[in-house]
């Protein structure tokens, strides 16, 4: 596949470039290696189906569904729709009562708990301890649906959406080849980077000529809505 991405230098230029690379980590993951840092990577993801891929892939596809057995002939509608990783809107106390206990009272598996603490774009991750294990607890949860439920608040279903397309995005990185470890390094070096930029986008408004700084930030504030992060 091949993936244009778009970087600052040092010096805050903004400059773009093209790489191939078998997926969007793999491209990450080859850039890093170079000392480029993009903000954005654009490009379609290859759809890989290979045997030993079949359980991945069926886990990604079972997760889709609505469990709603406790629930029986409730017609309430529940979205399920994956969601791109992106700022949870709504109670900020509930917001923060999840952060603060890794979303236990939300998901059931500790992947998801792991998954969630890299929801939202920029925020400092603090996930749950993995445990010696871990790749194969992981990947026995990837098997396990994905419960919606029409109680779901309005915090809790946007979570549940966005794991839901970060489970897709990692059995995706598991038909590529990659591992279930190497795919959480991947999530520590993509919000590494988010953070980075937000560093550096603060350092260029603060930094711009008076007369300039409010169409800089217009500038810095539209690249970090593509990359579903706060505006400054």
């Amino acid at each position: 596949m091949k993936y244009k991405y778009l970087y600052q230098t040092r010096e805050n230029e903004n400059r773009e470039g093209w790489i191939h690379a078998k997926n969007r980590a793999d491209a990450y993951a080859q850039l890093r290696r170079q000392g480029v840092k993009p903000y954005r990577l654009i490009g379609d993801d290859p759809v890989e189906w290979r045997p030993w891929a079949i359980g991945a892939a069926f886990a990604a596809l079972i997760s889709a569904v609505v469990v709603l057995a406790s629930r029986a002939g409730d017609d309430r509608r529940v979205e399920t729709v994956p969601l791109a990783r992106r700022q949870l809107t709504g109670d900020r106390k509930e917001i923060s009562r999840g952060l603060e206990t890794s979303w236990s009272g939300v998901f059931r598996t500790g992947l998801d708990r792991h998954l969630a603490a890299y929801a939202q774009p920029g925020w400092l991750a603090i996930p749950p301890e993995r445990g010696g294990d871990f790749e194969k607890r992981f990947a026995e949860d990837l098997g396990t649906p994905l419960e919606f439920s029409p109680d779901d608040g309005e915090v809790a279903s946007q979570m549940k959406r966005i794991v839901l397309s970060m489970r897709n995005e990692l059995s995706r990185y598991l038909e590529s080849g990659g591992t279930i470890g190497e795919y959480l390094d991947f999530l520590d070096g993509r919000l590494g980077e988010e953070i980075d930029f937000r560093r550096k986008a603060e350092a260029s408004i603060e930094t711009a000529p008076p007369q300039m700084r409010e169409r800089v930030r217009a500038n810095v504030n539209m690249r970090l809505r593509d990359m579903g992060m706060s505006e400054l």
